[in-house]
């Protein structure tokens, strides 16, 4: 299980995230929504410490810290219970593919070359990139990077795999298939936070919509409820936005 509890973040004097609580599940996929600026990427990176919680507690399975404490090995620990997939890929282009996805096996886990790279491969195929593993990502697309990005998170076998807006740099016609290996992995019941804009893909492919606006997260639900029949005013207005545009029926 993975909670957040009364999390609060300021740069200099700006206050982006107000007191967010959530919980995620052992094996659910939760979309977070809002509104560009409503916080999202910040409690993210929050989560696995790329930023510092001013204040707050995070519980990630049996291991939990708070703002009070951010020493190294508090922030080795965390790191080591989740993975993240950025928006724009963050991979290395002096490596190969399954350098790529290695690289963190072999310094963090300190696995031996060999049995990263054999771990390695299983997850590019799991991406369904086996057969792109010596490329590096200057021959690859959009689509391809962010399939390695995947299966890099995947292969550390974190608590819970953080998604920043997974598609938010692809072309159009590259999002499904980068959301269709998403979907495939919340299939295993991999623990899943998911930052996205994707209204339609949440619905189909979450267990739980939280929608996040002005630094605190308003409403969580079933998606079918959240996108039905809404409660807080806030979250009606976003989604009466967007309700022309799904290519689903409730």
């Amino acid at each position: 299980m993975i909670e957040l509890k009364g999390i609060h973040k300021s740069f200099k004097n700006l206050e982006v995230l107000k007191g967010v609580d959530l919980t995620v599940q052992e094996g659910q996929t939760v979309a977070l929504i809002g509104a560009s600026g409503s916080g999202k990427s910040t409690l993210l990176r929050c989560i696995n410490l790329l930023e510092t919680p001013d204040k707050g507690k995070i519980v990630i399975g049996n291991y939990s810290f708070d703002a009070d404490n951010m020493k190294a090995a508090v922030k080795r620990e965390a790191r080591k219970r989740t993975a993240m997939v950025f928006q724009n890929f963050g991979l290395f282009e002096n490596k190969t593919a399954l350098e790529n996805v290695t690289e963190a096996l072999i310094v963090v886990k300190k696995m031996a070359k060999a049995d990263a790279e054999e771990v390695g491969k299983q997850y590019l195929e799991k991406v369904g990139l086996l057969g792109k593993k010596d490329h590096y990502p200057n021959a690859l697309s959009g689509g391809q990077k962010q399939r390695v990005a995947i299966a890099r998170a995947l292969a550390l076998e974190p608590k819970i795999v953080l998604f920043d807006e997974p598609t938010s740099a692809l072309d159009p016609e590259l999002v499904q298939e980068v959301l269709g290996v998403i979907k495939n992995i919340s299939k295993e019941r991999v623990t899943m936070l998911i930052v996205t804009h994707e209204m339609d893909f949440a619905f189909d492919v979450a267990d739980q919509v939280a929608f996040m606006d002005n630094g605190t997260i308003l409403e969580v639900n079933t998606p079918k409820e959240l996108f039905a029949h809404p409660k807080n005013k806030r979250t009606r207005q976003f989604i009466n936005r967007y309700t022309q545009r799904f290519s689903y029926t409730i």
